[in-house]
C-alpha cells in the first residue's frame, strides 16, 4: 500500500499554490499519495487545483461528505450548517481511516483532534511543524518533499503513534 499525506486547501495550498504545485509533485515523485483534504465544497477546490496545475491523487472535502449523508443543512444564500463537533473532528477521522500518515493543516482547532502526525502550517513564514519537531520550510518545496517523505517512509506506524 502507497503511503500518503493529506494536505489543507484553504489556508495552505491556496497561500501558496506555485510552491505546493511544486511540492506536490516532488513528493509524488518519491511515492507518497496526496490527499487534498479541506472544507469544501470540492468542485470549488477541484477547479482550483487544475487552474494551478496542483498534482494530488483524492479530494476529500467535510460539506461534500455531511451534504452525502443528509447532515449539512445548505440554506438559499449559499451558507450551511454542520455541528461544530462533527466539523471539528472530521479530518482527523478521515486521516486515521484512510490511512494517511502525515497531515498539514492551518488550523490549530482541528490539530487537538488527531493522531496522525499533524504539520502545523503557519502562512506567514512558509513552514509547517509537528509538536517537538524541527520546522520543515515549505517555501523550499522540493527539499520539504524530500523531509517528509523520509518521515512517512521511515515511520512505523506513527499515525499511531503521536498523540496530541
Amino acid at each position: 500500500m502507497a503511503a500518503k499525506i493529506g494536505i489543507d486547501f484553504h489556508g495552505v495550498i491556496s497561500a501558496k499554490p506555485q510552491k505546493f504545485a511544486t511540492f506536490c509533485q516532488e513528493i509524488r515523485k518519491l511515492g507518497i499519495k496526496v490527499y487534498i483534504i479541506s472544507g469544501g465544497p470540492k468542485e470549488d477546490i477541484l477547479r482550483y487545483l487544475n487552474q494551478n496545475h496542483i498534482e494530488y491523487d483524492e479530494i476529500w472535502a467535510i460539506l461534500d461528505y455531511y451534504q452525502e449523508l443528509n447532515i449539512a443543512k445548505c440554506y438559499d444564500d449559499g451558507s450551511f450548517q454542520i455541528p461544530t463537533d462533527l466539523w471539528d473532528k472530521a479530518k482527523a477521522r478521515y486521516c486515521i481511516e484512510n490511512n494517511i500518515a502525515f497531515h498539514i493543516d492551518d488550523s490549530p482547532v482541528y490539530g487537538a483532534y488527531f493522531t496522525t502526525p499533524y504539520c502545523q502550517y503557519d502562512i506567514k513564514k512558509g513552514c509547517c511543524c509537528l509538536d517537538g519537531g524541527s520546522p520543515i520550510n515549505l517555501n523550499r518545496p522540493l527539499e520539504a518533499a524530500q523531509n517528509i517523505a523520509s518521515l512517512i517512509l521511515n515511520s512505523d506506524d506513527s499515525h499511531h503513534k503521536i498523540e496530541h
